[in-house]
């Protein structure tokens, strides 16, 4: 009835508003239809006339209501409904729906949720600030507290419970990205800390001899050796070394500080304050100038050193840059930290950009063209194979996300290499592709992949190819070292992704303080989120023999594809573009060996919520 009861005062507002301030007019127009002069004072009895009439119609409209709500409710009482089993199973099923909600606090906000919604979209849609992070719970970004409701949410799962454990929240927080509603929750978007005095309180079985921790690198890699060694290691001394200014941060998200208005706000996933709470010696903007293996000491550009019982080394990557004729000139740049992104947002502002090249159609690239066309630039993505992010998606996979990117407004360019690049007036102006176009360019960026920061470790005399070689124990050819994350090159592979190098970090920490744990590689993923294309590509997406099992349906219509492929009764990888409820769901059902032999007909018949059964979600 409130809705009803609007809407008549507001039309009934809207005739006395209309009438109000046109009643002169009105008249006016009536006597010069009929040749005839009315006094201004009948303006006044028209105004009254509507407002009486409204308020008589008002009085009518509610009271017939009250009649027609009375007598359906007598017409129904005392009656009773059978209901077949079919009617009873979604009547029930509407009780839960109507029962899925979530409840913000403080202040009590009740938001109405649909089953299997993660906490994340329900605090986007209704307007709520919240930072969206990498939506799989890998960085950390969107933590809020759980108040009440907590067994209405899908399970934790490991790499969830350690990205938290590892930011210090209390035992009640869950990453909004990865929890899905099952009924009513109570939430609190600010999280609660767990007491500091508790970091490395329980620790155990570690060897009281090391004295002295160093971890180079102040990266996620190298912040979470340093969290886990003071996790299992509460007296020994630990010294971080970043040469970055900035604490950690979510790289994963840079491409948005060239279009966004806020800089590094809601970057950050470690406040300042966390070293000292973890009793963590932190040398920001430092760099280490030197490894003495047989000494056990650092030298750091600084002019300081650093005796080491133990040393693990996280010193990540840098992009790497094809050879290219030109590159360097003004207005050409990298994109691989914070001030990267800044650098760039800079100098297309001051000189009014308005053509960008991205030379690189894999994840970093189309993410970073992205970001360029959010800014207003025209922007070109060049991609020397047949489809962007060939090494992540297949033919079908590749063409479908092209098509979808082309009517974003952005112009991928397949088969296209760069050759050179042109300046005018000390600033980059052209690039010539190798095929012989030409690209109008005010901003160029290099998005052609990684390569390890080995300088360090290598004139050290440490085993090096791509990476800094270690063995399953993630120990490098030197003893007491370790290397971890992008720096590492482990079985002939260089992972370079965020969950690799979080897993290698706790293994090292681990065995640096006394532990015996091995590294049995990480399940490649990929993610990729731009507006309307959310991609997830996990394991591997073609089939390696012909007992492997495909798994291929297409929503032409949606523009969306889903591809699974099954080894053994298991799935071994998958692509998902426009599915962003199944890809958490496929991904744990990979991570987890799950066995869907039972459920291929249901697979391929789309029905891949089936997953959930296998894996307690």
């Amino acid at each position: 009835t409130k809705a009803n009861t609007l809407t008549a005062l507001y039309a009934s507002a809207a005739l006395n508003i209309y009438y109000w301030f046109n009643s002169k007019t009105l008249l006016a127009s009536a006597g010069n239809l009929m040749d005839a002069s009315f006094p201004p004072w009948l303006a006044w009895v028209l105004r009254i006339g509507v407002l009486g009439v409204t308020l008589i119609w008002l009085y009518r409209t509610f009271a017939t209501e009250r009649k027609f709500i009375a007598h359906a409710i007598s017409a129904t009482s005392g009656q009773n409904a059978k209901l077949g089993a079919g009617s009873a199973k979604a009547l029930q099923q509407a009780a839960q729906n109507e029962h899925s909600e979530v409840v913000f606090m403080p202040g009590e906000k009740h938001v109405e949720a649909e089953p299997g919604q993660t906490l994340l979209e329900v605090v986007e849609h209704c307007g709520l600030s919240i930072e969206s992070g990498c939506r799989m719970g890998i960085c950390g970004a969107d933590p809020v507290a759980i108040l009440d409701g907590m067994e209405n949410l899908s399970p934790i799962c490991a790499d969830e419970s350690s990205t938290l454990a590892r930011l210090g929240y209390a035992e009640n927080t869950r990453m909004a990205c990865r929890a899905r509603i099952k009924g009513k929750v109570s939430v609190a978007l600010t999280p609660e800390k767990r007491k500091a005095a508790d970091v490395g309180a329980a620790a155990e079985n570690y060897d009281s001899s090391i004295m002295r921790v160093v971890v180079i690198g102040n990266g996620i890699a190298g912040v979470t050796a340093a969290d886990h060694v003071r996790r299992h290691h509460p007296k020994c001394e630990i010294h971080l070394i970043g040469k970055e200014k900035h604490a950690l941060y979510n790289r994963m998200g840079i491409a948005r500080l060239i279009y966004g208005r806020s800089a590094m706000q809601g970057l950050y996933l470690l406040p300042d304050a966390w070293y000292d709470e973890h009793d963590i010696t932190c040398w920001l903007n430092t760099h280490a100038d030197k490894i003495d293996p047989a000494s056990q000491r650092v030298h750091l550009a600084t002019g300081e050193q650093l005796d080491y019982d133990r040393l693990i080394l996280a010193t990540g990557s840098s992009s790497f840059v094809p050879p290219i004729e030109g590159f360097g000139v003004a207005g050409t740049f990298v994109l691989r930290e914070a001030d990267d992104a800044m650098h760039i947002r800079d100098f297309a502002q001051r000189h009014r950009a308005r053509h960008a090249v991205v030379a690189g159609g894999g994840l970093l690239g189309l993410e970073a063209a992205y970001a360029l066309h959010k800014l207003g630039l025209e922007v070109a993505v060049l991609e020397r194979a047949q489809w962007p992010l060939q090494r992540q998606v297949d033919a079908k996979g590749g063409a479908l996300l092209e098509t979808y990117l082309n009517g974003l407004g952005m112009k991928i360019l397949v088969n296209a290499e760069t050759a050179s690049i042109a300046a005018q007036d000390g600033r980059v102006s052209a690039v010539s592709l190798k095929d012989g176009r030409t690209l109008p360019c005010d901003v160029f960026l290099a998005c052609a992949g990684i390569s390890p920061n080995i300088g360090l470790a290598k004139a050290a005399g440490l085993q090096t190819h791509r990476g800094v070689i270690v063995d399953a124990t993630m120990r490098a050819s030197a003893e007491n070292v370790f290397a971890v994350g992008d720096v590492a090159e482990y079985a002939g592979q260089v992972y370079g992704l965020w969950p690799a190098a979080v897993e290698q970090a706790e293994i090292a920490a681990l065995n640096a303080v006394g532990s015996e744990r091995e590294y049995k590689g990480t399940v490649p993923t990929t993610l990729l989120k731009v507006v309307g294309a959310e991609l997830m590509s996990i394991g591997r997406f073609e089939p390696a023999s012909e007992n492997d099992r495909v798994i291929a349906l297409e929503d032409i219509d949606s523009h969306r594809y889903r591809k699974l492929v099954v080894s053994g009764n298991k799935i071994v990888g998958a692509i998902l573009i426009g599915y962003p409820l199944e890809a958490p769901i496929v991904a744990r059902a990979i991570k987890e060996e799950l066995d869907v032999a039972a459920c291929l007909d249901d697979l391929q018949a789309g029905n891949w919520a089936v997953l959930n059964r296998g894996i307690g979600a």
